[in-house]
């Protein structure tokens, strides 16, 4: 962004002090004034304040809700499952919640804590990018019987005015209910370049927003975790939405009521917004020489202000008959909000002077659907690709032929589709999969799920992709690679001991400048030579005869080397010197133990989890007795099934299910059974430590789109965690 301010979206509010002030709403009267002298003048304001904050807050507190979320996302040719948090409004006793729509941006499954601190679940009823709103509907079955929700009310944001008293109300930092004070700022804020006559908008993940927005600018203290929730006049009447807070500098914005109310109202009633479009952006005469109308900023190739003969440069002055005169930046929201509340279909007049100068032209546009900034994604797990469906929005921005195809999102590093010659890449089209066209993004999974149920997976598969205008064909190997075991030392001798090299320097400070040699520092307890006479700390300097002494710590390994070499299960003689003294202690030799090198390994793509055998190395290393079994994590995705489980690197693996965990052979049992049921929860019993916990892993099996993810969604699950806020995406490039 051109921009210099710093964004930072609000998910709530702060639980800190609050800002007293004397700007009321015109609809309460200011308490009266003191006589001169009158010490409880003071004390009778403030208590006067007290009972108006009181009383409003108290008409909304029990329509606030915290909304927790567990979202899907796909990138980089996965999908990811995490969790955000913010704040809503019920607003009516039938369960409706008004919220920001980055607050359930991708969004699969919701839980609403009522004030009561109750939690419900709730399913989305639709979103609005463009002006950053959603609503959600409480499942009001999971209610007492005869229990009814208390929905708080709209007010008028347009009967606000700078200097009024808000209140801020929300869950911030996902804590309990919190009430901020404050007053209003500025009642038409909107975002400008830095020219300061183009309005900004702001691009989110999922779309911009900010287009039709002339923002409430306000200094009640908000935090992450209160966005969504409402902003309150001293009536006790919701004015509008916390969205964001700039920077660390106090300045909170929230969405007017007089826009947030028809996109809550057409949401519930049509699942959407529908407005009209007709492809122009807009400038203020602020800087020019204009004394009337709005410039042209640029037409859209192929929009109906383009069939019209609308060009960039051109002056509006009058619309369906009635004068325009867009002045400042703060103007350009509300004219364009004017075009797009028209219904899609509506000829507009527009009267207009080419190139701001000459004789008035006249054209009529009729309207279009706006249409949607993104459309579904997905992802095919085992293909380590994600895809997006090519909307008509998309398809116009890149320039493309057709909306046939879908948009590959993302690749996984190692996966089939990144090992493929040539590689698949982010932007491509894939067209065909194993000869058959993909004509959407519906197709594409159809095609993986058939290719992937055959028996046996085909070792290859072509893919045909549009990339740039130029036809590439390449090869995936879709089949799993056949797991294979690391290979195995051949059994030599050792003693179960660990030590570490002793050179010069560390010998004369020991008090033996010629004790150069290996310092025993553990004897493995249940070893032959736990046994023997060896003590920790003696010093090592030859095996049968043999001096063992390192020069430089590169001769580390020296001492195992020589033991390996020694016949296994016979007596050594080993030379040590304790305490000063030279001593010889007899010691049978036994055969090596497994390394964790060569332990045997398990890799399962699906939940992103490496584990590998438990060596008698891990045991003494945790104090671990000879009846502890499982399989040790040796590295989670964090990402990933097991790793948002909550399965972490160390991690002993003891039972899945109802099925004991005992070594790799048994884990891969289990695993290959998770894999054909396929079953939505699977529960691991972990050893971390001394600890024993219970880990539930919640896999997404099939590939859906996000339309079809939400249509499934039960809303019983709570996300692991609070999630960081989204970070404004990069705008759309056409």
């Amino acid at each position: 962004m051109k921009t210099a301010l710093l964004f930072s979206i609000a998910l709530g509010i702060s639980l800190n002090s609050a800002t007293y002030c004397l700007g009321q709403p015109p609809a309460i009267a200011a308490p009266a004034a003191s006589p001169p002298g009158d010490a409880s003048g003071g004390e009778r304001l403030r208590e006067d304040l007290r009972a108006m904050v009181t009383k409003a807050r108290d008409r909304v507190y029990p329509a606030l809700v915290n909304i927790s979320v567990v979202t899907v996302s796909y990138w980089g040719g996965k999908e990811t499952k995490g969790g955000s948090t913010g704040s809503g409004t019920i607003l009516s006793e039938d369960g409706y919640v008004l919220t920001n729509q980055h607050v359930v941006n991708d969004g699969t499954k919701f839980r609403v804590t009522l004030a009561d601190k109750r939690e419900l679940p709730a399913t989305l009823i639709g979103e609005d990018p463009l002006t950053d709103l959603a609503v959600l509907k409480i499942d009001i079955s999971k209610l007492n019987p005869g229990e009814k929700l208390s929905p708080a009310l709209f007010g008028a944001s347009s009967s606000l005015g700078v200097g009024d008293t808000v209140m801020a109300m929300g869950s911030p930092l996902a804590l309990s209910r919190s009430v901020t004070l404050g007053i209003v700022s500025n009642t038409e804020r909107v975002f400008t370049a830095d020219s300061g006559d183009d309005v900004e908008e702001l691009a989110f993940e999922r779309g911009r927003t900010g287009l039709f927005t002339s923002w409430i600018q306000h200094d009640a203290a908000i935090n992450p975790g209160n966005s969504g929730g409402p902003l309150v006049d001293l009536e006790g009447r919701v004015v509008g939405v916390n969205a964001m807070k700039i920077g660390s500098s106090g300045i909170a914005l929230a969405i007017p009521q007089s826009l947030a109310q028809p996109v809550y109202d057409s949401l519930i009633k049509n699942g959407e917004v529908s407005r009209s479009y007709i492809g122009l952006a807009l400038k203020s005469i602020k800087r020019s020489d204009f004394k009337e109308g709005v410039i042209v900023n640029s037409v859209l190739k192929g929009s109906p202000a383009d069939k019209a003969g609308l060009k960039a440069g051109d002056l509006i002055v009058a619309m369906d008959g009635q004068p325009v005169n867009v002045r400042f930046a703060e103007e350009v929201p509300v004219f364009t909000r004017a075009i797009a509340d028209k219904p899609v279909g509506t000829p507009i007049q527009f009267e207009y002077k080419p190139s701001g100068t000459g004789a008035i032209s006249k054209a009529v546009i009729v309207t279009e659907k706006l249409l949607r900034e993104t459309g579904d994604e997905t992802s095919l797990r085992l293909w380590g690709i994600s895809l997006r469906e090519i909307t008509e929005k998309l398809a116009r921005d890149l320039q493309l032929p057709t909306m046939e195809g879908t948009m590959v999102l993302g690749v996984k590093n190692g996966s089939p589709a990144d090992t493929a010659e040539p590689q698949l890449q982010m932007a491509d089209i894939i067209k065909n999969i194993d000869g058959q066209p993909i004509a959407n993004l519906k197709q594409a999974v159809e095609a993986y799920k058939a290719i992937m149920s055959r028996e046996p997976i085909p070792e290859f598969v072509l893919i045909g992709v549009d990339r740039q205008g130029k036809d590439i064909v390449t090869l995936i190997k879709p089949r799993p690679d056949k797991k294979e075991d690391p290979p195995r030392e051949v059994a030599k001798a050792w003693i179960g001991i660990a030590t570490q090299p002793v050179l010069k320097e560390l010998a004369e400070k020991l008090g033996d400048k010629g004790a150069t040699g290996f310092r025993i520092t553990r004897i493995y307890p249940g070893t032959v030579a736990a046994s023997s006479d060896l003590k920790i700390g003696d010093i090592i300097t030859s095996i049968n005869g043999e001096r063992v002494a390192p020069r430089t710590m590169q001769e580390a390994g020296a001492l195992n080397r020589k033991i390996k070499s020694l016949p296994m299960d016979k007596p050594a003689t080993i030379a040590v010197i304790r305490q000063g003294t030279p001593t010889d202690i007899t010691v049978a030799t036994e055969r090596t133990r497994t390394t964790r090198d060569e332990a045997l390994k398990d890799v399962n793509k699906d939940f992103e989890l490496t584990v590998r055998e438990l060596t008698f190395f891990d045991r003494d290393e945790a104090r671990w007795t000879a009846d502890v079994t499982g399989v040790l994590a040796e590295s989670v995705e964090q990402a990933g099934w097991a790793g948002l489980a909550g399965l972490g690197a160390g991690d002993l693996i003891q039972r899945i299910g109802e099925a004991d965990v005992k070594d790799i052979p048994s884990y891969r049992k289990v695993m290959e059974a998770i894999t054909k049921a396929q079953p939505s929860k699977v529960t691991f019993f972990v050893l971390r430590g001394t600890r024993t916990f219970v880990l539930f892993a919640e896999p997404e099996w099939k590939p859906l789109t996000k339309s079809e993810t939400k249509s499934e969604t039960d809303g019983e699950v709570t996300p692991q965690a609070q999630a960081t806020p989204p970070a404004p995406a990069p705008k759309p490039t056409p």
